[in-house]
């Protein structure tokens, strides 16, 4: 990080700890980005080196750095705070994203981490301070899950599997989060990567979480769909038999309660075999 000062000659009379000014402008300084002399009244000054105010310039944004405090200079290259910050700055180790410097952080060894990015992987809660975790690359495992791994990692594949089913862990969702669900699911029930990516990230949950909600309410409303349909077909046939066959019959009692237990049994047998 580079103090510029801001000049018109030598002499100076300290403003602050960042600008100076100085009066008169006795010898012409020379321009360090276009060599030219500098004979305006106002100049700005960078270890030593004076330029035009308009020279001075972020090499990303191209934005004048009269107006900045400081600048930042890395192998001959003039940067903005914001800019050296994005190029050059910690980046937390969850969400890719530029850590600020008033930005509070968790650390875990070399890795750094947002204070609201420092949450398990496995269910998703945030650490509460001096709570033991895992750490596996980037991932943040508590300390539950990562015993379950390394204990199943002995076994034969056959038992990892169930191990694996039998210590899977059920997501619960928020009502904030179940609303957002529903509503882009009303929208479309089958989002493509970008959708998914874009629902993930407003919800806070990983983007195979969000996959395998969309795909379990499309199979609970293709469910819905073919069960009403099958009640309706088999409704539709005791209808049948009972005005065209029973109203006739000598023994419409008897034949109408057995044809009712009839129906009753299709009815669970198609749930049982279309359905479960």
């Amino acid at each position: 990080m580079i103090d510029m000062e801001f000049e018109s000659g030598p002499n100076p009379n300290v403003l602050d700890n960042n600008y100076s000014i100085v009066l008169p402008k006795v010898q012409a300084d020379i321009c360090g980005a276009c060599g030219v002399k500098i004979r305006e009244k106002y100049l700005l000054r960078v270890d030593e080196q004076s330029w035009h105010l308009q020279c001075l310039r972020c090499c990303i944004c191209d934005s004048s750095l009269e107006d900045h405090k400081t600048c930042y200079n890395k192998e001959g290259n003039f940067y903005c705070k914001p800019d050296y910050y994005r190029e050059f700055g910690a980046k937390c180790s969850k969400c890719f994203g530029v850590i600020q410097s008033n930005d509070l952080v968790r650390q875990a060894g070399s890795q750094v981490y947002h204070l609201e990015c420092f949450a398990f992987d496995n269910c998703k809660r945030q650490l509460s301070t001096g709570e033991e975790f895992a750490l596996q690359e980037s991932d943040v495992q508590c300390k539950t899950h990562d015993v379950e791994q390394i204990e199943g990692g002995d076994h034969k594949d056959s038992e990892l599997a169930q191990k694996a089913k039998a210590k899977r862990v059920r997501t619960s969702f928020t009502e904030e989060q179940i609303q957002v669900l529903q509503a882009n699911f009303n929208i479309s029930s089958n989002p493509n990567d970008e959708d998914l990516d874009r629902i993930a990230h407003i919800t806070g949950l990983s983007k195979r979480i969000t996959q395998v909600w969309f795909q379990n309410s499309r199979a609970r409303l293709k469910k819905a769909t073919v069960t009403a349909r099958g009640e309706s077909f088999l409704y539709k046939w005791y209808l049948y038999f009972h005005i065209n066959i029973l109203s006739y019959s000598p023994c419409a009692r008897i034949l109408k309660k057995k044809l009712v237990c009839l129906f009753l049994l299709l009815i669970y047998i198609f749930n049982y075999l279309f359905i479960d």
